[in-house]
């Protein structure tokens, strides 16, 4: 590189005029060299050494401000282009060289306006949205309106989920994840981003670039041309799990090529969620999809597949060039002519790296494609891994307890979600883990709204958590008062809508001395005994019932008890028998009313073998086994019969 002139006027004798810099100042900056990298889904760089008069340049003004590099053209060369240019902001700058009386030498690196967006990092849900239209939205935060290039019509992702990572790096994910390569280009002045799903189709520069072993400085051309191939993965598979179908395998594949030799290279990936696009058709489960029906999408997933096979046959077969060209860039479509495979092969430019000075002819190296296959970037983005687990609260639309779905799923609001309104839209539905769980049977505890539970997530993915467990907070206590009740543990749960002290329960006391279950039911409880049941209560046992009692017995009933047993009635006893009655005493048996005893039968008999007595008042019949003795003050023998029927005789006072 030549030496720095010491003063402007020596500097402005060597400069041609056709590199130029500006920037948000008042000082003029003079281009001594520069070196300008760009490539497909990558954001440029342009490092440029500038001199300027001012020793004293403020880098507070300047650092994040608008900048434009602009190269100028030949109009001979390019008839229909004045100049290239690339407009960003300034991402460094430093002084290299500090001169009072002089040129001081300063290192400006211009970069894209979209390059901000990695400086801010970001929590946050998008739902029920396309990746294209989550990336239009994080572009339209940063007033960038991308010019858009996409022929294929995306389908909604149930969520897309940005975690601690840049607006960058989550859209450059979200675009590799779509099959979209992004790239600047000139446009009205300025630099535009680009969004298209097929760049290989790009109009193709009118002439082809001339290839020259030997290159003549002033004629555009190419040279040092080289073709690279390099094994790959011949097979990209992908599979996913979708609960709503029987446990059969949901897997794609696509083959990068032809090339026998690479079919064993496979390359399998296994992502959970990957295959779920939104998609029309009958809602079976209204509540599940009360915000868009998400399936697994065959088509979608095979897409997927071949997507990720075309950035692996892009990779492997690569041309690569030098030229003199300031028309093409990343994401360029051109020939060459002169050179025998070269001219066969029509090419995407994917990456080029400009070189020049303020006296000496811009050359870019070239690193190509083949055009004549579908490129899609490589996923070459990080996704994001929670390795952990995370605490979230359980919430629902307003006025509710309890929200969840056909499969008992609820939904939450993450801590770190600054957007979320702590409401049933805040995330999607999440699976709840539950002790056992089958078709139709199982335990089932669905944590309410406003509840903490652990949240983990599958394979990482934080587009797909589950609820793993529940805690108890300050405002959210357990039901027995720890640690005074530290033996205590169970379930209990609450009336909805909660009322004061409703709650059903299963109590267990573990404190030795007073071991304790304990059962409430807050309104009703219900028992099916679908065989035996047999209770042993080997001491006391007591049964309050405030109301009534119903008891049903379709076989025989049997009680014993071995010592005495005692019945007492406050009102009215009923005992009715179908069929026989028999009561067997050992010893004595009582009968005592207070006013009346009535017996009555078709017929009536009293056996027994040593003596039946009757005694009313004065008045006795006492029966034996070889004599009965009636005795009273008067006995009729058909009282009101015709003389001679009827028979009174007086008896004695007892």
């Amino acid at each position: 590189m030549n030496a720095v002139p010491s003063t402007l006027s020596d500097a402005e004798a060597l400069l041609r005029g056709n590199i130029e810099l500006e920037l948000a100042s008042s000082d003029t900056f003079d281009v001594r060299d520069f070196r300008l990298q760009d490539s497909l889904s990558t954001l440029f760089r342009a490092d440029i050494t500038v001199v300027c008069d001012n020793p004293g340049v403020e880098f507070e003004d300047l650092i994040g401000k608008a900048a434009t590099f602009r190269v100028k053209l030949d109009g001979g060369l390019y008839p229909n282009q004045s100049e290239r240019v690339w407009t960003g902001v300034v991402a460094e700058l430093q002084q290299i060289v500090s001169e009072d009386s002089g040129l001081s030498t300063y290192h400006v690196a211009v970069v894209p306006k979209m390059w901000l967006l990695t400086q801010r990092t970001n929590c946050r849900i998008f739902q029920q949205k396309t990746e294209l239209e989550i990336v239009q939205e994080l572009l339209k935060e940063w007033d960038i309106t991308p010019v858009v290039e996409c022929s294929r019509e995306q389908k909604t992702r149930k969520c897309r989920v940005q975690y601690h990572e840049s607006d960058h790096a989550f859209i450059a994910r979200l675009l590799e994840a779509s099959g979209v390569t992004y790239f600047f280009r000139q446009k009205d002045g300025e630099t535009a981003l680009v969004l298209n799903d097929a760049p290989e189709r790009a109009e193709q520069r009118a002439q082809p670039l001339p290839h020259m072993n030997t290159p003549y400085p002033k004629q555009i051309h190419a040279t040092r041309f080289r073709a690279v191939r390099e094994v790959r993965h011949g097979v990209m598979t992908f599979a996913d799990h979708d609960y709503r179908l029987k446990n059969e395998p949901l897997m794609k594949s696509a083959k990068s090529g032809e090339n026998q030799s690479e079919a064993r290279l496979e390359k399998f990936t296994y992502h959970p969620g990957n295959f779920k696009f939104g998609t029309n058709g009958l809602k079976e489960t209204p509540t599940a999809d009360d915000r868009g029906r998400t399936r697994s999408e065959p088509n979608e997933a095979q897409r997927i597949a071949q997507q990720a096979a075309s950035a692996a046959h892009a990779k492997s077969k690569r041309f690569s060039f030098a030229t003199n060209a300031l028309d093409v860039g990343a994401g360029s479509r051109l020939g060459i002519s002169g050179h025998t495979i070269a001219e066969k092969t029509p090419m995407l430019v994917t990456h080029i790296t400009w070189v020049g000075t303020h006296d000496s002819q811009i050359q870019a190296s070239v690193d190509c494609v083949s055009a004549e296959h579908a490129y899609a970037p490589e996923a070459v983005t990080p996704e994001p891994r929670i390795l952990g687990i995370e605490s979230a609260t359980v919430v629902g639309p307003a006025g509710e307890t309890i929200h969840c779905d056909e499969f008992g799923r609820v939904r939450v609001q993450f801590h770190w979600d600054r957007y979320g309104a702590m409401d049933e839209q805040a995330s999607v539905w999440l699976h709840v883990n539950q002790p056992w769980a089958g078709d139709g049977f199982g335990m089932l505890h669905l944590p309410r709204i406003g509840q903490e539970v652990i949240v983990s997530f599958v394979g990482g993915n934080p587009e797909e958590p589950v609820v793993v467990g529940r805690t108890f907070t300050n405002l959210l206590r357990p039901p027995y008062e720890l640690p005074a009740n530290k033996t205590q543990s169970g379930f209990k749960s609450a009336t909805v809508p909660a009322k004061e002290g409703a709650f059903n329960e299963l109590m267990f006391e573990d404190k030795d001395g007073h071991e304790l279950i304990r059962i409430q039911a807050e309104r009703d409880m219900r028992s099916l005994v679908k065989n035996d049941q047999t209770l042993n209560v080997r001491n006391n046992r007591s049964d309050t019932i405030n109301g009534n009692d119903t008891e049903k017995v379709d076989g025989n009933q049997k009680h014993t008890v071995l010592k005495s047993l005692m019945s007492k009635v406050g009102g009215d006893a009923v005992k009715k028998v179908a069929g026989e009655l028999g009561s067997f005493v050992g010893k004595s048996r009582l009968f005592k009313t207070v006013q009346d005893f009535v017996s009555a039968a078709t017929n009536h008999r009293v056996d027994s073998t040593a003596m039946t007595e009757l005694t009313v008042g004065k008045s006795l019949i006492q029966m034996l086994p070889d004599k009965i003795i009636i005795q009273s003050p008067l006995i009729l023998l058909n009282p009101g019969a015709t003389p001679g029927q009827s028979l009174t005789l007086k008896g004695l006072d007892r």
